[in-house]
């Protein structure tokens, strides 16, 4: 979710909280959430600010709540865009490729893929757990070499970047599976 829409719900669960706090106030037998409300509503002027105010939270919740309910997209990639047709392949599919590459990779014991797809390439970042037994550079770098290449040659995608974390260097336990 983007900063500006993070913004935007931040001030409207802000809102919801001011106006159930009130309520309960006056569940709790307290008079002074009713006498702002009485001030807030005194003048014309005031009542069609409130209004306007409380009238853009209502669309502003409308919306969010629709928002919410539409199911989500899968995330899929244009891997070829021919004339009869374009050929798409979804992230999942895009980590499988990647962990049976690095099932290839010596003394890498657990790797987690996130994969960003723009219109130029695919970006991915590798959390990975190695084996502390092995030359961590030159692991690293077979294992972008051959994750780029297993990308490009059997998921027919571009690749922009790889980049890879190593998250933990444990000395025993299972390899990648």
């Amino acid at each position: 979710m983007p900063a500006a829409w993070r913004l935007v719900v931040l001030l409207y669960n802000l809102f919801l909280i001011v106006i159930s706090t009130g309520v309960v106030g006056l569940a709790l037998g307290y008079s002074e959430p009713l006498q702002w409300l009485g001030r807030a509503l005194a003048t014309s002027h005031d009542r069609l600010i409130t209004g306007a105010v409380a009238g853009f939270f209502a669309l502003l919740g409308v919306y969010l709540l629709a928002a919410s309910l539409k199911p989500d997209k899968p995330r899929v990639m244009v891997v070829r865009d021919g004339p009869l047709g374009e050929v798409c392949m979804t992230v999942p599919a895009v980590k499988q490729i990647i962990l049976k590459a690095a099932r290839t990779v010596e003394g890498l014991r657990d790797i987690k893929p996130v994969v960003n797809y723009t219109r130029t390439g695919v970006g991915v970042f590798l959390h990975v757990m190695i084996n502390p037994d092995y030359n961590v550079p030159e692991m690293m770098e077979t294992l972008q070499t051959r994750v780029g290449k297993y990308l490009e040659d059997v998921g027919g995608l571009k690749v922009e970047e790889i980049k890879v974390l190593v998250d933990d260097i444990a000395a025993q336990g299972p390899r990648v599976r």
